[in-house]
């Protein structure tokens, strides 16, 4: 079942939406540097991290290297626990894909090399126990990304064939195709399927582009879908259309990612007919702008994955006045800086400093936050009184006060 919504920028209900709150100060969780380090052993290298954070408060991310030896690997640090570690090293020659995490604690990702994928692995985050739930037994698919298992244990990802074409999967002992390029679909063809969110119920958010298999220039028209399971099938909602799909839509185009919560908000970003970027929080068949460059402080909104809980607050990269980026918290009531470039930070070394450069960014990758309010992220750390002092990157936690 299909059913097409027309965009309303308009107010959402707020009865349901909390007010954002104020948040303690960070608390480092990891730190990697050549020399030394904290929840890590020295020679442990991080780039462009995009840590990730449960509902139980608990915290994964994935190293680039450690210990001085070139083998990927995936951190975490349990909410029961005080602190992180490494769990997990991958075989020589094998690069891990970014992990997801559920509310039960189970890490899902995928092995990697030039020509070789090795299906989808889990980690238990008690028992630290590895199990490979889907061995690359169908030659058909050559890669497996963006893989999450939801905690009643149905896995779900986006397969590429030897073709080059994409499907979503979900896999409970066999495979089941959700869509796939080229097949008319939720009332349209797809040339392209964009990078998934998915909450806990099975609901899907993603930007899709339509056509024919191939035609991926921008000039084709864009949406963003949701769909939500109902028996063996789903049922789709167009959450929004670009111009090039309906010339009365507000949108140009839209980032390549959107998020979804526990209960079906949905958040994206977008570019209006003037290039400027917005951010779009979704409920019930209503939109509204809640964030926007040249308003707010915010001077641009960085191409990074948003993210939004079930009250209704969206999490997201920008710079401000003076292009300094910094972690930026809207809803539909306002909009609040959490932390940015050249703040000070306290650390395992006393009191530093989140690297504020013209020429290089101080943070890294996605940032992600639980339906708690808890904040994670990664960021560049030099000396607070020498900003040429470098001590490292860290991924950090922020949590709301109490």
């Amino acid at each position: 079942m299909k059913k097409t919504l027309a965009l309303i920028l308009a107010t959402l209900t707020t009865s349901a939406i909390a007010a954002i709150p104020n948040y303690s100060a960070p608390e480092i969780l990891a730190r990697a540097n050549i020399t030394d380090g904290y929840n890590l052993p020295p020679m442990s290298f991080l780039s462009n991290t995009s840590p990730v954070i449960n509902n139980r408060g608990d915290v994964t991310f994935k190293l680039m290297a450690f210990d001085g030896q070139n083998n990927q690997g995936l951190w975490i640090k349990r909410g029961a626990d005080e602190n992180g570690k490494v769990v997990y090293t991958a075989p020589d020659y094998r690069f891990v894909t970014e992990p997801s995490l559920n509310d039960n604690g189970v890490l899902a990702f995928n092995l990697y090399d030039d020509g070789v994928t090795d299906g989808i692995f889990t980690l238990n985050a008690d028992s630290e126990k590895v199990d490979q739930i889907l061995k690359p037994t169908d030659d058909d698919i050559i890669y497996y990304t963006y893989a999450q298992v939801l905690t009643n244990g149905k896995a779900y990802f986006r397969g590429t064939d030897q073709d080059n074409a994409r499907t979503f999967y979900q896999y409970d002992g066999s495979l089941k195709t959700i869509i796939t390029e080229g097949k008319n679909t939720f009332g349209q063809k797809s040339s392209y399927l964009f990078k998934p969110a998915m909450n806990d119920n099975g609901a899907m958010t993603f930007k899709r582009r339509l056509g024919e298999v191939g035609e991926w220039d921008e000039r084709n028209p864009d949406e963003i879908l949701l769909i939500k399971p109902n028996g063996s099938s789903y049922d789709s909602i167009i959450v929004a259309k670009d111009k090039d799909s309906d010339p009365a839509s507000v949108f140009k185009g839209f980032f390549n990612s959107s998020s979804i919560s526990r209960n079906n908000h949905v958040a994206f970003s977008a570019y209006l007919e003037d290039n400027t970027k917005v951010i779009i929080l979704y409920k019930d068949g209503v939109s509204k702008n809640i964030a926007s460059e040249k308003a707010d402080g915010i001077s641009e909104i960085e191409v990074f994955t948003q993210k939004v809980n079930d009250q209704g607050q969206v999490l997201f990269r920008a710079k401000d006045s003076h292009g300094k980026r910094g972690i930026y918290i809207a809803d539909t009531n306002s909009v609040k800086r959490i932390i940015g470039e050249g703040d000070e930070i306290q650390t395992d070394l006393g009191l530093g400093r989140i690297l504020s450069n013209p020429n290089y960014p101080g943070f890294g990758g996605d940032v992600d936050m639980n339906d708690h309010g808890e904040i994670v992220f990664y960021c560049l750390l030099v000396g607070a009184k020498d900003n040429q002092q470098e001590w490292g990157s860290a991924v950090f936690k922020i949590s709301p006060l109490k």
